[in-house]
Order: structure tokens, then sequence, then C-alpha cells
């Protein structure tokens, strides 16, 4: 009799079961990040963050600026080669950066719960509940799609703490030392900020494993010799940044709970922190997880409030400036949990990741609201809704996005250049006028384009409100009688090819040209080329905003008339005309329309005025 043995067969399902568990994590962090790839308003910083590595490589480099590292400028002029020059694109690789940093947060934890409390049943576990901390923070979202250095560095922080826990149990491997200095390197091109990060790493070794300290330095070596090239560079940015406008910060109490809770992305998430913190805290008073790691863990966190001591300043205390300190959070929502059985860890997964669905104001990670502008989203659909012979002003006060970022976008949606700027709005019909609500406006510029306009459709926010003001198609219409003007139609989308049984919807423009003594209908009529009548719309003025009685229609004011004609089933496939007329509706006697340059009269003694031609397509 053969036995065959089920110990493969149970090692591969305990291997593969936490491989799909971690898929499926990644698939959610994955969609937590995209479903803002459009939505997240962008802002200068970021835009300039692809502006300028536009060009050639040598190009894109000679713009870097003296207060950042090359390599995510070189990593970014490198993907846009590949997948174009929109921001969605450039987003979607900071995505691939931040779920290689989720891979990285579970490695380093699970290597560092095993340390920090090596008999707790639930170190495992705990490292799941680390991941669905990195996973659902505020700050670890935005910054996972935001174009800018940050969704790097904190790639390559995790796997530097990841590649530090790994040195720490074999620190005489020289390939493991050469590997954690050249990530560490790594961060150091990406930002600057990143020797904080790297001293307290430092700091780190120094607490958990002091006899470690001059093989550290030998890490530190390394790292200088890689970072060779770029070390005059930071040390002439770090005495510049030194000096900057001073931002007096709130209270202390007050300015760390705004801290936290930027960094958690709401006030519930900031709670659970303080609850993380309280337990830990229990934990090392307790002597249940290792006591040098606890202190380690309490310098990670206190590190705002060490700059609010030693530099009370907010602009120092902005949490983009503090990214590593996420990792801490990180890690400290992980360790909270580590004696908790398993279905209490599966509870903490659950509430962080239900987090995500409480509303966010993305904006507070912005640096100032009014640079925050939808330039993508208002130029699309603006794209979408301009016609031909539309203009478009922007109020001089208008706080409307950085030239930098036009010159960005436009190219993107009006690709020929012909986006119709003027100063004034002259006789043009229709004006699209781009401002800032609640903020300073030329006001003569405003009424000028108001004149003889009505407000119509818009798009944006305050910070960047575009509306159309739209006026009579023809300042000068054809009267009839002297007293009731047309001044021009509209239809949809231009048109002028229909089918059978299709409706035609027509904007007709009135206007008055004296107060008229009684109230007059109008009609809107088709007739085929033997003068039969095929479709009519008879009535008074049809709109939201326009008095269905002509006896209060003002003069110099223009009326807006909506009609519809229902082509009928079984005409003719030929051409057919669409013609005006105004009349008595007591009496059905019309008014005569005056011979005129913009419309035909129908005929020698006719009282219709000719208005569009059509055809009808039909079979």
């Amino acid at each position: 009799m053969t036995v065959i043995s089920t110990r493969p067969q149970q090692r591969l399902a305990s291997n593969l079961l936490p491989l799909l568990a971690l898929v499926v994590f990644l698939l959610f962090a994955g969609w937590l990040r995209t479903v803002h790839i459009v939505d997240f308003f962008e802002w200068p910083d970021e835009i300039w963050s692809l502006w300028h590595v536009q060009g050639s490589f040598r190009e894109a480099m000679s713009r870097v600026p003296y207060d950042w590292p090359p390599l995510f400028s070189a990593i970014s002029w490198g993907w846009m080669q590949l997948a174009g020059l929109t921001l969605e694109a450039s987003r979607y690789l900071t995505i691939l950066f931040a779920l290689l940093s989720m891979v990285f947060v579970f490695r380093a934890a699970k290597s560092l719960f095993l340390v920090v409390a090596p008999t707790a049943a639930g170190n495992r576990g705990a490292a799941w509940v680390a991941l669905a901390a990195g996973m659902s923070m505020g700050y670890l979202i935005f910054s996972g799609v935001e174009v800018r250095a940050y969704g790097l560095v904190l790639l390559l922080g995790a796997l530097a703490l990841w590649m530090t826990l790994r040195w720490l149990r074999k620190p005489e491997s020289w390939r493991r030392t050469v590997l954690v200095a050249l990530v560490l390197a790594l961060t150091f091109y990406s930002t600057f900020t990143s020797a904080l990060y790297v001293l307290f790493l430092t700091v780190l070794v120094v607490i958990v494993r002091p006899r470690l300290l001059l093989r550290w330095i030998g890490v530190g070596i390394f790292v200088v010799i890689f970072t060779l090239p770029i070390l005059p560079q930071f040390l002439g940015n770090a005495l510049s940044r030194l000096d900057v406008m001073a931002q007096p910060p709130d209270v202390f109490g007050v300015e760390m709970v705004d801290i936290f809770t930027r960094f958690g992305g709401t006030a519930a998430y900031a709670a659970i922190i303080g609850v993380a913190l309280l337990v830990v805290i229990y934990y090392a008073l307790r002597r249940k997880i290792n006591a040098r790691w606890a202190v380690a863990m309490m310098i990670w966190l206190i590190v705002p409030a060490v700059i609010y001591v030693i530099r009370p300043n907010r602009e120092y205390l902005n949490v983009r400036y503090m990214w590593w300190v996420a990792l801490g959070l990180v890690m400290l929502l992980g360790m909270a949990t580590l004696y908790l059985p398993r279905w209490g860890q599966w509870a903490a997964i659950a509430l962080l990741l239900g987090l995500t669905f409480l509303p966010v104001d993305w904006l507070q990670f912005r640096a100032v609201g009014t640079e925050a502008v939808p330039m993508r989203m208002v130029l699309s659909w603006f794209q979408k809704h301009i016609r031909p012979g539309d203009v478009l002003i922007e109020d001089p006060k208008c706080v409307c996005g950085t030239s930098m970022a036009w010159d960005y976008f436009l190219p993107q949606f009006f690709p020929q250049g012909d986006l119709p700027f003027v100063d004034e709005p002259g006789d043009h019909s229709r004006v699209w006028y781009l401002s800032t609500t609640g903020w300073p406006q030329d006001e003569p510029l405003k009424a000028a384009i108001m004149k003889g306009r009505k407000e119509s459709i818009f798009v944006g926010p305050w910070n960047f409100l575009l509306r159309l003001y739209e006026g009579p198609p023809l300042w000068q219409g054809a009267a009839f009688d002297n007293q009731i003007a047309l001044n021009g139609f509209e239809i949809p989308d231009d048109r002028k090819t229909f089918r059978e049984n299709e409706d035609v919807s027509v904007k007709l423009w009135w206007s008055a040209l004296r107060k008229p003594a009684m109230d007059y209908s109008f009609s809107l009529s088709l007739f085929d080329e033997f003068g039969n009548l095929i479709a009519q719309s008879d009535g008074s003025a049809s709109a939201p905003d326009t008095p269905q009685q002509t006896s209060a229609w003002e003069p110099g004011t223009y009326y807006e008339d909506y009609r519809t004609l229902h082509l009928p089933i079984g005409i003719p496939g030929r051409e057919y005309t669409l013609m005006v007329t105004v009349y008595d509706w007591q009496t059905n006697q019309r008014l005569v329309p005056a011979a005129n340059t913009s419309f035909k009269l129908a005929g020698p003694d006719s009282d219709y005025l000719l208005v569009q031609t059509i055809e009808v397509v039909a079979y």
C-alpha cells in the first residue's frame, strides 16, 4: 500500500493563502488611490514635477531646483517618455510606488514585531494590521497619488526600514551592509528631508543594539560615498532652509492634534492613533514588548513634538516634511494589536479599512487652497462646451492658476493653441468669464460682460469658476413693425440635417425695440419647398427668465424663447425651411418684418422671416 504524504500540499496551501490575501489587500489599496487619480485637484508643486521634465533629459535635469535632489526628476522624465505627458499617467506611476511601499511595510512589520515581542502569539497578525494602517492612512493615500517625490521616498523609506531590520539580524554581512547603505542613499537622492530619517535609524540602532554602532558607522561611510555628488548641494540647501518666514504654530496640544489628524486624514483616525499609543505604552510598562524597541518607537513618534520645541514654525511642522513619521504610525497601529486574539486583529483591520469611507478634506494636504485649482477638469469640460466664436476673459484679479500650469495643460486640451483669450467682451455673443468668487474682481469688466448677456452654464469651484454669459447672436436684430426684433437663433450643435420622426430644438432671441403695447405671440414654422406647412410651434415666448407677456418686456433687454418642432413620419427626404413670424394672438394680425441684412424675407409680401434651411433624411 502506497502512502502519499499531504505535507507538501499543506505547505503549499499555507504559503499560497497569505500570498492571495496580500494580493487582495494590495488590490484594495490600489483602488483607494486610483479612485482619486482624476479628482485630486492639482497644485503648482505637483504641476512643476511634470512641467520641468519636459524636453530632453539634459534639459529636464538642468531645471531641477537647488533644493531638490535629482532622482525623482530622472524617473519622472523616463516615465513620461513611456506613458505620455498627462498628469493622470504620472499619477499612475505614483500609485505603483504606493503599492510597492505597502509590500515593504508588510515585510518590515513582520520583521519588527518578531523582535519587539517574540513571544506574542499575534506578532504575525499584527503585521496585517500594520498593512491595513498603511493602506488606509489619509496622508499615505494622498501621497500615493500626488506626483511628487514623497511617494517615491515613502517606498524607499519602508524598504530602508526592512533592510535595516534584516541588517540587525546579520550585521557582519557585507552584502546587507552595502544594500542598506544603497537604499538609504537612494532616499537621500529623492529628498533631502530623508537626512532626518537616516538620523533616526542611527538612533534606533544605537538604542536597540549599541554594540553595533561601529558597524553602523560602516553603513554611514557607504552612504556618504554613494551621496558624495550631491552632498555640497545638500549642505548649502540645509543652511538656506533654516531661514524661512516665521509662521507661528498653534499652542502645543492643538498643533499636535492637528498634525496627527492630518496624518490620519480624519479626526477619527487620529483618535485611533491616540488609543494605539496608550496601548503600546501599557505594553511597555508591563514589559510585554522589548523595552529598547519601545523607547525607539516613542522617539519615532515624538518627532513632531521635538520639532515644535526646537523650531516652532508651522513650515517645519508640515506633514510632508515629516513623511517618515507616517511609517512609525503604521508600525504603532500594528504593535497595539500584538496581544489581541486573531478575531480582534481582524476587527482592527476592518475598522481601519472602514475609516477609508469617511469623508476626507484632501485640500488639507495642500499648502494654499487658492493654488489647488481644478484646471484639468475645467479645461476638459470647456473643451466640450466651447463653440466657434466664443471668447474667454480671465479677470485680472483672478487667482486662477499659475502661468506654468496654463503652459502645461493648454496644449493637452487645445493643441492648436486656439483658446480665444480676449481682454474686453466687445460684441461677442458668448463670453466665458474665469474668476475667483468671494475675491476682488474687476467690477467694470464684469459689468461690461453682463451688459445684454445672461448668466448661463458654469463649471469649477469658487477659486476657479468658469461661467458662460450668453447674449443674442445679433445685437441689431430684424424688426417686426419696429416693435419686436428677432436677434438670432441657435440650433444645438449647429445641426442642419435631421431624421424623420425627430424633434428639432431651436432657441430664438427676441428684444423689444420699444415698450410693446400688447402681448404678442410667436410662430416657428417648417415649410417644404412648395410652401406647405409641415410643423409649427406657436405661442408666447417660452423660457424660465422670459416674461410670457411681451407688454412686460423692456427695451434694451434680450429674451430667450425655446421651441421644438416634431418632424412627422413619412415626409419626403428633402430640404425644408424654418420661418418665424410675430402676430397678435387675439386678431391673428401679423407684424410685418422689415428688410434687413441678417435674415431674408420669405417673399415680397410675406410676413415670415427665413431663419434656416435644413435637410430631412427619410426613406
